[in-house]
């Protein structure tokens, strides 16, 4: 049974110590490129998104390729948690990431089907 902040088949946004994270920790932008590649560990856990939401060309890209994987991750179901800083933030039918004293739009790159799961210091996401 997968614990709390690691549900396979979809993304899995954490508050940085909220949760257990995975011992493989990769970067955004080594994470934009094994998407590209088609090369996503079976569990991984992302750091940085709050830097790719601040940089709004690596978000769209970050989006973008996001969404023409969908179809083969959901087919793969790996496990990839989205370890972020800061605190998550409602936002009308939505979540944003408040993270130095910014706030930045989870649904730019999750899309709007973000949910928050218990404690709040969790959101899934489907891929």
């Amino acid at each position: 049974m997968a614990g709390p902040g690691q549900i396979p088949g979809q993304y899995n946004l954490v508050i940085e110590d909220a949760y257990e994270t995975f011992e493989h920790q990769i970067p955004v932008k080594e994470f934009l490129q094994r998407l590209k590649k088609d090369n996503v560990p079976e569990k991984v856990s992302v750091v940085g998104l709050a830097d790719a939401l601040s940089d709004e060309d690596l978000a769209n890209e970050l989006a973008r390729e996001m969404d023409q994987r969908a179809n083969d991750l959901e087919y793969q179901s790996p496990t990839i948690q989205f370890v972020v800083e800061g605190s998550f933030h409602r936002s009308g039918k939505t979540y944003d990431l408040r993270y130095d004293d910014e706030l930045y739009s989870l649904q730019q790159v999750f899309g709007p089907q973000l949910e928050r799961k218990e404690g709040g210091e969790w959101l899934v996401a489907p891929f």
